[in-house]
């Protein structure tokens, strides 16, 4: 078009008095129209025409345009490029380039024999119309925001999570939690089928849908399965470590110290070249996924050179015990250290006072661990005191016969439910390591009263508090060959761990 005819005609609309501007605004001195609106034209229609022609190319190619579209949908990741295949090939025969996937090339059949009007491969792929997604609980989120996330519509995920609630509470449900879906195609986009999400190595819980589109939620647990593990190490730094490098949990080897605490000094009497070795229960599922560990059914610490092996007996009636190979039982009347992983920073008898500045009788034994360290009932016996005690802070004693008390001093706090006349076990935690009282630093100090009076807990020589006879011996004499041939079939397959 002239500019000249533009320019008369932009003239006699007297545009100017409406909008205030001037023909330089427009046109160059040379009466040519200023580049920035020549490129903004270009632009323009440059878009018009891609609009127009993309409208007609989908009005004339809707088979294949739906089709690779559909076909998107169901496949993603390593599959994606065969998209492109069968999208560019239109007409063309494709079972070549479908892979050897059986749904596919089902549903392509259709089109390969010769049916290609429109809705034939639309139906097939309506078949395959499903996906496959894993979600994860993301911090502060929910079951049924995640569901809404993947494509889940809110009443869906809202019933999905309401057929949950008999066997879980959605609420519970933890940062990182994996949950698996399905859905599958239908007139509105997908729809939820299936929820599957793993509660524990032994139990899933699986949401479906049935008739009338309601969901159903249902447990599913796996069948656990008993086996035995053994294994042994030899001690070098410690016993804990060594013991955990040799693959033994960390639950056994501390009860494992817990049950020797009563005739062994962890802190002394150990040594490096001793060895350790021990037999237990684990619970696995059929497919082998691990559930939980079970009893220490055998250890045996050599100490110095002396081996101490010890065995878990169950009798009829009676809460289960460990017992030496002469029917001894482990347990006996007090402990000879009531924490675990302590050191001795000071012992029984006269020393000089770290405050005071003089020297004063010690009457016990000070123990030193971090703040918060559990502290265990010495022996069987009833809360004689649980307060503040002057000098000794936070103060504990028990009375376990007619004979002996303990005391446990400068505690941070007591077990939940300790208080006067509270019966214990032994081994039952009653306190925590603190620096409560008299004290320069955490540390428990321990007690002995014998009749009224304080002794060395070094010098005590307790009973064991039981030994089996008869044919109760009998019968755990026949369990001790059980179980030591048990260990030995298990054990013949390894050697010693290195350290």
């Amino acid at each position: 078009m002239d500019l000249k005819k533009i320019k008369n005609m932009l003239g006699r609309l007297e545009l100017h008095r409406y909008v205030r501007f001037r023909q330089r605004y427009f046109l160059t001195r040379s009466n040519r129209l200023r580049m920035r609106y020549i490129i903004v034209g270009f632009t323009f229609a440059l878009f018009l025409m891609v609009q127009f022609f993309g409208s007609v190319g989908s009005f004339a190619l809707p088979f294949s345009d739906y089709s690779a579209s559909r076909f998107t949908q169901i496949v993603e990741g390593e599959r994606s490029e065969k998209v492109m295949v069968m999208a560019s090939l239109n007409g063309v025969d494709v079972r070549e380039e479908s892979g050897e996937n059986e749904e596919i090339d089902e549903a392509l059949a259709p089109l390969m024999q010769g049916g290609n009007e429109d809705g034939i491969y639309v139906e097939g792929l309506k078949e395959l119309g499903v996906q496959e997604k894993i979600l994860k609980i993301g911090a502060g989120g929910t079951i049924s925001g995640a569901l809404q996330e993947a494509g889940v519509s809110a009443a869906e995920a809202y019933r999905a999570v309401k057929a949950m609630n008999k066997f879980y509470d959605p609420r519970m449900v933890k940062p990182g939690q994996a949950i698996a879906i399905k859905m599958e195609a239908c007139d509105d986009g997908y729809t939820l089928t299936h929820l599957d999400m793993k509660i524990s190595p032994t139990k899933a819980l699986k949401v479906e849908k049935g008739e009338h589109e309601r969901f159903k939620g249902e447990m599913i647990e796996k069948e656990v399965l008993k086996k035995y593990k053994a294994a042994k190490s030899t001690i070098d730094s410690s016993l804990y470590a060594s013991a955990a490098r040799a693959g033994i949990p960390a639950s056994l080897i501390a009860e494992m110290i817990h049950l020797y605490s009563y005739e062994v000094d962890f802190q002394r009497d150990i040594r490096k070249g001793d060895k350790v070795e021990v037999l237990y229960e684990t619970y696995e599922t059929e497919d082998g996924e691990f559930s939980h560990y079970g009893n220490l059914l055998y250890a045996s610490l050599n100490v110095n050179k002396t081996d101490i092996p010890i065995y878990r007996y169950e009798r009829e009636g009676r809460d289960p015990d460990y017992f030496h190979e002469d029917g001894s039982s482990l347990k006996q009347l007090l402990m000879k250290t009531p924490i675990d992983g302590a050191r001795i920073s000071s012992g029984y008898g006269m020393r000089k006072h770290p405050i005071l500045g003089y020297s004063k009788m010690h009457k016990g034994m000070d123990f030193a661990a971090p703040s918060g360290t559990p502290i265990y009932a010495a022996g069987d016996g009833v809360v004689e005191k649980a307060s503040r005690y002057g000098s000794y802070g936070n103060y504990i004693r028990l009375r376990h016969n007619g004979t002996y008390k303990t005391a446990y001093a400068h505690m941070r706090g007591f077990a939940r439910g300790i208080k006067g006349g509270q019966r214990v076990k032994q081994g039952q935690v009653i306190g925590y390591v603190g620096t409560t009282g008299r004290s320069t630093g955490p540390h428990l100090h321990y007690e002995i009263h014998r009749d009224g009076q304080t002794i060395n807990p070094n010098s005590i020589k307790a009973a064991n508090s039981e030994t089996l006879s008869g044919s109760t011996l009998q019968a755990f004499k026949s369990q001790i060959s059980v179980v030591k041939q048990q260990y030995s079939s298990i054990a013949q397959d390894f050697e010693f761990a290195g350290n």
